[in-house]
């Protein structure tokens, strides 16, 4: 089995470990606990189009997080150091290669797309309509599971290589509307 291949099984049996414990009763691991272990995962399975060692994981808005997405930092993916960084303004993407959108952002969401035009960033979320609107993977929950959903049209737009295996593992949505020059 190739790098690759090895990389998607364990991908694969994260994410399904991860589904069956969001099902366990008090002792399994927070919704957030479980996003937090897709981010990095999700981080694996792209290519960055920058050379640089760190790859910085932002959180813009409400931190639902906690302390839980501190869990990923320093870890590896893609050959790059994870750091977490929490930032309010949107003129901070320009340090992001991955940035999780809170729901409180939910009335900028048009303003921070347009900010993250050819920055080559992971847009993520956990907002009904986020993905439609523009974001590239949202997070929904379907019979008490976490699950994911990419937008294949801005997914083609970000710069970014994202790996077949993962649109393998996620629901396929695209833009309500084209977005002008995204």
């Amino acid at each position: 089995m190739n790098k690759m291949g090895k990389q998607f099984l364990i991908l694969l049996c994260s994410m399904l470990l991860a589904m069956q414990c969001a099902n366990a009763q008090e002792t399994g691991p927070t919704e957030y606990q479980i996003k937090a272990a897709f981010l990095y995962n999700f981080a694996k399975f792209i290519e960055w189009p920058d050379d640089t060692g760190t790859l910085n994981l932002c959180i813009l808005g409400e931190d639902h997080f906690g302390g839980d997405i501190d869990d990923i930092e320093g870890k590896t993916a893609a050959g790059k150091v994870l750091s977490v960084r929490r930032i309010k303004a949107i003129h901070a993407l320009k340090k992001c290669r991955m940035v999780f959108i809170s729901s409180s952002e939910t009335e900028r969401l048009d303003s921070i797309l347009t900010a993250a035009l050819g920055l080559n960033i992971l847009t993520v979320g956990d907002t009904d309509g986020y993905a439609e609107r523009g974001v590239i993977i949202n997070f929904y929950e379907e019979q008490n599971k976490i699950r994911f959903e990419i937008n294949k049209d801005t997914a083609g737009r970000s710069g970014l290589k994202i790996s077949s295996k993962l649109f393998g593992l996620a629901r396929i949505v695209y833009d309500i509307q084209p977005r002008k020059g995204y």
